[in-house]
This record gives structure tokens, sequence and C-alpha cells, in this order.
């Protein structure tokens, strides 16, 4: 062959190679748009009787293992890859969603994945003091189901919260949980590749990637400089300081978003054989003997595919399904408060205060500000180029990139109460379906212009409500009753806090930053509009409990703590008065945290992990 025809040949392979990937990204861009549009005609169930149709009546034995975890969301995947590590150890994970895909690994798609098979699809019951300006006065409740669970669909926001927080477990009689104590842990499970951190606090080698997005949205600029005038300092908001203001630090691995199931489990699900996961595999009973006059934990029954399985343990079933799930699944099994359970005709096997300590942060979501800058949204096919780059607003969650962290109370403190966030063009304003809007707030939000108006979130990050979560009957198949209780603390501080947080952004309009874009306030509240002129507060009270939705951060249902009367689980995570069961997510927390869970989950579990490893001596 003459140099000619090698050039020739050359040149037609460079040709066919670039043809071909144009064809898969082309290839790549229908399958986003036709995700897109199934989204947009996806009706999130209102039951989980599809989960539970049974075709068959036998039990089928699904074998014997040694830990058996219940739920693959954010601490059973991290705890899951923990449990693996002793190789003599046989771990069956059950999910009852599916595995993520390419699609929701694109962060920008959390905004449509919400309406999709990865969303439980839980409302919250109607409430007296929020929720007023949504549908029969219900919240959504957005809850992941799938490998990976609540990150699927969340907003993958790495913020521990305070070291106060740690502290006051601690306080609680709960020896090893405080900050200093779970400091290592955090540091192990992290990856973090961002610039300007606060190296004593993070972790450069492990499983978590956490990163920036790039480049800033158009309004990032002015909003970090009218917050550095007002007094806030440019913080590493996981480090030694969390009061100030910062940029969002992601679950991010270059572009795509890192939850626990592609962290954790599909790295090593094919080389692990000791692991067996089990998706689409709804657990309705923990199976129960009694051994010496002690409830103990011996397995699960699971439904998959119309079939009933039994699974059993030979050393512990861990329940990680969530801060809805797990204490759903304790009750129908007869672990709950007796009262409740006798009344729907459900064996007692140990009465325990589950599900009475719903805890949860209320943002509110009206506070819009418009301003004389532009986005330019670009089409699906120019983001995803930019995306495949690590660019653009599909690397993040619909554009938000500010955070911030104040105290309303006392400036000197350092602990914050509440926390505030930007959404930024293009991304700002979402569908009326995102937060169940009624009619009239439908049409407000058709009002705001998506490409020169922001959302700033208002966030109370200590609040004193409680709510609680309940059975609505024995069936499995029936959703839980789920009521947050947003701003019915007696004294009015919850919703004060909020107010305060209105206030401090609000003042931000004056400083010079804004006002060279011509920041101006354009949220609508019709309900509320006659009080304008009799009372500040008492229209942004109104305005608040009208637009007030959740931050996704449910907790506390099975807390940690040493008493039955107002705990679930133990220090260890093990449930009062049962034997070899331990209960790990969010609901475990006995308090909730000044920031996003996750983080706190994460530590969570590889605290537990080691306690696990130390009480069998592997460790």
């Amino acid at each position: 062959m003459t140099y000619f025809q090698c050039i020739i040949l050359l040149v037609a392979l460079l040709y066919c190679k670039a043809n071909t990937v144009q064809n898969e990204f082309e290839d790549f861009v229908d399958y986003v748009n036709n995700y897109i549009d199934y989204t947009i005609h996806y009706s999130l169930p209102t039951n989980n009787s599809y989960l539970v149709n049974v075709n068959d009546s036998r039990i089928h034995d699904y074998g014997t293992f040694d830990f058996i975890i219940v739920g693959a969301g954010t601490a059973g995947t991290l705890l899951t890859r923990r449990l693996t590590e002793i190789t003599d150890w046989n771990i069956l994970l059950l999910e009852a969603g599916n595995n993520g895909n390419n699609f929701t690994d694109i962060p920008f798609m959390n905004l449509f994945t919400r309406n999709s098979e990865y969303n439980w699809g839980f409302k919250t019951i109607p409430q007296n003091n929020s929720c007023l300006g949504m549908v029969d006065h219900k919240c959504v409740y957005p809850t992941g189901k799938g490998l990976g669970g609540s990150a699927i669909i969340g907003d993958s926001v790495y913020a521990r919260g305070n070291k106060a927080d740690f502290n006051a477990w601690a306080d609680l009689g709960l020896d090893g949980w405080s900050h200093d104590d779970l400091l290592p842990y955090f540091k192990k499970t992290e990856k973090i590749d961002i610039n300007f951190y606060d190296e004593r606090y993070h972790g450069t080698n492990g499983l978590l990637s956490i990163n920036y997005t790039y480049p800033n949205p158009v309004t990032y600029d002015a909003f970090l400089d009218a917050n550095l005038l007002s007094g806030l300092e440019s913080v590493d908001y996981n480090g030694k300081t969390q009061i100030g203001i910062g940029k969002f630090q992601w679950t991010l691995n270059f572009n795509k978003k890192v939850t626990g199931g592609n962290a954790f489990i599909t790295p090593v699900i094919e080389n692990t054989p000791n692991l067996k996961v089990t998706l689409n595999a709804y657990t309705s009973k923990i199976i129960f003997s009694n051994k010496n006059g002690i409830p103990t934990a011996t397995g699960v029954q699971f439904i998959k595919g119309g079939r009933v399985y039994n699974a059993y343990a030979s050393k512990e079933v861990i329940l990680s399904a969530g801060p809805i799930g797990s204490p759903q699944l304790l009750m129908l099994s007869g672990v709950g408060p007796q009262e409740d359970l006798e009344n729907l005709n459900i064996s007692v096997i140990k009465n325990l205060p589950v599900g009475q300590n719903l805890i949860d942060h209320p943002a509110f979501v009206g506070l819009y500000i418009r301003t004389n800058l532009t986005t330019d949204p670009g089409n699906v096919t120019y983001n995803l180029e930019r995306w495949i780059k690590g660019l653009g607003y599909y690397t993040t969650i619909f554009s938000a990139d500010n955070i911030g962290f104040i105290n309303t109370k006392n400036k000197t403190s350092e602990i914050p109460n509440v926390e505030f966030l930007t959404i930024n063009p293009p991304t700002s304003v979402p569908p009326a379906s995102f937060y169940n809007l009624d009619e009239t707030y439908a049409k407000v939000f058709t009002t705001y212009n998506t490409l020169t108006d922001f959302l700033v979130y208002c966030i109370n990050i200590e609040p004193k409500s409680h709510g609680w979560l309940k059975l609505s009957s024995s069936d499995p198949a029936d959703f839980p009753l789920i009521n947050p209780a947003y701003y019915t603390d007696p004294n009015d501080e919850d919703i004060q806090a909020v107010y305060e947080g209105i206030k401090y952004i609000l003042s931000l309009l004056e400083t010079k930053p804004l006002q060279a874009i011509n920041a101006t306030l354009v949220t609508q509240t019709p309900n509320c509009d006659y009080l304008k002129e009799e009372s500040e507060k008492d229209y942004w009270y109104c305005a608040i409990r009208s637009l007030t939705s959740t931050l996704y951060h449910p907790s506390c249902t099975t807390r940690m703590g040493n008493s039955e009367k107002d705990s679930v689980v133990d220090k260890t995570m093990k449930v009062h008065g049962i034997s070899r069961l331990r209960v790990v997510d969010a609901g475990s927390m006995p308090k909730l945290v000044r920031g996003h869970p996750l983080a706190a989950i994460w530590a969570m579990a590889e605290k537990t992990a080691d306690l696990i490893k130390k009480e069998y001596k592997k460790l």
C-alpha cells in the first residue's frame, strides 16, 4: 500500500469514527427527548397495588443470607458496600425500584424524574398551616424508589450540617455520635474535587465524588457580592464555619449525578460474589420468631414479579428503606404504637413510638426576583453537547448555585437557623405539578419569566414543629398517612424564622450589586394581597403558609435514643427490645441536621458498618 493510499484509508477511518460518534450522540438526544416526553405524560401512583399484586399463592424460599438489607437508598447502598468487604458474609440487598439509567445520571433531569417510576408518589394529608396554595392543601412528598433512593430524584447537595447538630446527638447520651466522632466517617466516604476547600474537614480518597459545576449562572456573582456586602463571608460550609455564603458542593462525578447506587453498588456488582442485589422487590413484612421471650427478626417477606418470597438472615435484618418506608414496614410487621396497631387489627410485636417524630425542613418556594439579565435556555441538543463537556445547567439541579446559612436572631452565632439558596434561569419556574399548585397559583407561576427571574428558597433548618407518619390500613398496598405539620409549633417560631429569612433576602435588593442588574421582587400571592396594607408581617406569614413545600428532608421517624418511650433504635441502631433488627437511614437521626441529610446519612452508614464489624469481631 502506497503512502497516499494509507492517508486515504486513515481519513476514511476517521470519517467513519466521526460519523459513528455523531450517530451515537443523535441517538442519545432522541433517547433524552423521548424520556422527557414519558415523564410529562406519566401519572404517579396513588398506592402500591402495582407492587403487591400476586398471581401465585405459594411462598417461595429465596434462601438464607448473613445480612438482609431492605432498601438500596442512601444508607442501604453504602452499608451494603461496607459489609461485603467481609468476604465470608453473604449479603442480600432488596430494593422495590429499578436501577438508574443514562437519563437519571443527568443532574438537571431531576426536574423530570420527580414524575417517573423513580418516585413513590406520596403526598401529605391536608395541612392547616402550610401547603395552602396546593391542591386540597396537600404538599407533594417526593421519595425516591430505585437503586440510589431519593438521591435519584432529589437535590444531590452535599451539606453536612453544623457541628452543634452532632454534638447535640452526643448530649442526648448517644456516645460516639459527636461531630469529632463522625468527622472521620465523613472524610472516609468523600472524594472532593473542588478548589479552595478546608482540607482539615474533607476526604480525597473516598467512593463519593464531590464537585462544583460551571459556568456560574448569570445572577451568581451579583447575588454573591450582595451577600458579601451584607457582612457574610464566602465559606466552605462543610468546613470549620457553616455561617456564610458559598457555592453548592454537589455529589457529582464530572457531569454525572452521583447516588449511592452508581457510587457504591453498580461499580462492584459484577465482581462481588457475596452480594445479591434484587431489584423490583417490595418488602411487605419482617419475619419474627420468639427466642427466650425476645422477638427476633429472622427474615423478610417480599413480592417480586407476582410471586411471594421469604428470605432469611442468620445474623441480622437491617432496614434502610428511608424515613417513610422503614417505619411503614415496621408498623405493618407489628412494631409501632400499640393503640394504632390494634386499631388496624395488627398483632403487636413491640410497642414503640414508630413514626411519631417526623421532622422536615419547610421551604418557602415563592420568593421570585426579576433582573435585567437574560439566560439563553438552548435546546436539548445544545445542552447535551455542553453537558458531555461537563458544562452548563444540565450538570446542576435547577441551575441552583448560591447557598447560604444565616442566624436571623444572632449575627454572631456560629449556628444557623435559616438556609437560603438560589434557583436560577432558565429553570427557576417548574410546572405546577412540581409543587401540586392549585389553580390560582398555577396561573401565578405562568407569569414568572424563566429567562430573567430567579427564585430564592428560604428554609427553616431548625424546625420546632413535629409531625407524624401512620398507617392508613394494614394493607401494604396502601400509602401511609404523612403529616409534616409545618408551622404548628405553639409560639410560631418556625414561620417567624422563615419570615426573617425573607426580610434578609429583601434587604439584599438594596445593595449595589443587585441594583446594578435591576433586581426587583415580583412575588405574587393573590390570597394574601388584602393583607399588604394592613401588616407586612401578616402578609408574608400568609404567603409562607400558602407556598411552603418540603425540601425532601423527612427524618427522625425511627429516631435514635436511649429510651423506648421516645425513640425506636439505640446508639448502635438496634431496635429497642427486638433482637437482630436495625434501622439505618434518615429516620434514625435523633434530631434533624441543619443541612441536607445525604452527607449525614452516609456518615451514619459508615459508622454503623464499623459497629457491626466490631460486634462480629471482623474489625
